[in-house]
């Protein structure tokens, strides 16, 4: 006499209705914690930036893995000023703030601020925008430096002023040829509350590599 109900399988668990054997667990699958998947996106994210604008990452032919590049050097006026400028760079689109397009094609892919000292002896701070328009390398890549507002004196209001110029090696050339630096800016480094076409002129700077300190002392010889 068979005794019903009970599983005659070695080793199974189940009655007369499981006549293959025991039943496998059932694996599920782990799912990716929040974490991890907002990590993947970033990196993601940051793959495809840097893949787009390679540039950013050795800007002036050295490396940089920030993606930044701080410079200074002297302006020379057609007006007789001298002054000193300081930028400080964050390339690529992943570290701009704001993708700004322009009528005439290609977008902004530079942020940061800039600092100006003439031989009176004030610093005025000013926001930076521009664009580098290259993939690879900066090296020969047209670059265009616009600088605005100003503290603690502000530019007049709309006011912008705009270097264009190339990357030769490690040094930005850049100049200022449609009046836009001379007209706000007095010969001794002041800046106007009114601006007048009889201060047009021209302005031209090469930028090297070098920190805030540097700039500081550049001034401070400027003054003397």
């Amino acid at each position: 006499m068979t005794d019903v109900g009970q599983d005659k399988t070695p080793g199974g668990t189940g009655g007369p209705d499981a006549p293959f054997g025991p039943i496998a667990p059932v694996r599920r699958r782990r799912r990716l914690r929040p974490r991890s998947m907002l990590v993947l996106a970033l990196a993601a994210v940051l793959l495809v930036g840097v893949g787009l604008e390679p540039w950013a990452l050795h800007i002036g032919g050295r490396f940089t893995p920030n993606m930044t590049w701080s410079g200074y050097g002297e302006v020379q006026a057609s007006n007789g000023g001298k002054y000193e400028l300081y930028v400080h760079l964050r390339g690529g689109l992943l570290s701009t703030r704001r993708v700004r397009c322009g009528h005439t094609g290609g977008c902004s892919n530079l942020i940061g601020d800039a600092k100006l000292c003439g031989r009176n002896g004030a610093t005025e701070d000013m926001a930076l925008t521009g664009s580098v328009h290259t993939w690879w390398s900066t090296d020969g890549a047209r670059t265009m430096l616009l600088l605005n507002g100003g503290s603690p004196v502000k530019l007049p209001a709309g006011w912008v002023v705009a270097f264009g110029g190339t990357w030769q090696g490690p040094n930005l050339v850049v100049e200022d040829t449609d009046n836009s630096f001379t007209e706000p800016f007095t010969p001794d480094g002041a800046i106007r509350t009114t601006t007048s076409t009889a201060d047009a002129g021209t302005a031209a700077v090469t930028l090297r590599s070098g920190s805030a300190d540097d700039f500081a002392r550049a001034c401070r010889a400027l003054k003397q």
